[in-house]
Parts: structure tokens; C-alpha cells; sequence
């Protein structure tokens, strides 16, 4: 979609509670925070798992989906990943 519209800023937005017993509702706000920022929202991923595994079928499919020029939007980095940067970068 971005190659069809070049100035076209396409976001994908993850949102992550580590436990059952957290709600992911406030986190939905950063969804129409990214489309008034601009951005085409391709894909919204609400995962329930710690930050601590990589495993997370959400984050893995988000990964997978995500194209070139493309950028991830989350609350806090640690949503997306709680393990030490030099393990999260091997996630891409």
C-alpha cells in the first residue's frame, strides 16, 4: 500500500498487558493517536503475555506483516520487548 502512495506513513500498532488480570482498553487511545498523527494504520496486535518472551504469536505476526518504510507504534518500548536490546533486535 505505502508503494502506491509514497508520502502514504503506514504505522502497526502493538498493544501488551503482561498478566490475564490487566485490561489492554488503555492503550487503545495510541490507535486514533496514530491516525491523527498521520499515519494509515494497518494492523492493531493486543497481546496478553510478559515482555520477557519472545514466543508471542501477536509480536511474531506483527513482525512478519511488517513491510519496508513501515513503523511499529507502542505505549513504551517495554510493551514491545522487556529483554536486553541486543536479544529484542534479533526478533527482525
Amino acid at each position: 500500500m505505502s508503494e502506491a502512495h509514497p508520502s502514504l506513513r503506514v504505522a502497526r500498532v502493538y498493544l501488551r498487558v503482561s498478566t490475564d488480570a490487566q485490561d489492554l482498553e488503555r492503550q487503545e487511545n495510541i490507535i486514533e493517536a496514530a491516525k491523527a498523527s498521520g499515519y494509515y494504520v494497518a494492523g492493531v496486535y493486543r497481546e496478553k503475555a510478559s515482555g520477557a518472551r519472545a514466543d508471542r504469536p501477536e509480536l511474531l505476526r506483527m513482525i512478519d506483516d511488517l513491510q519496508p518504510g513501515e513503523v511499529v507504534i507502542a505505549e513504551k518500548m517495554d510493551r514491545i520487548s522487556r529483554l536486553p536490546l541486543e536479544e529484542a533486535e534479533r526478533l527482525v
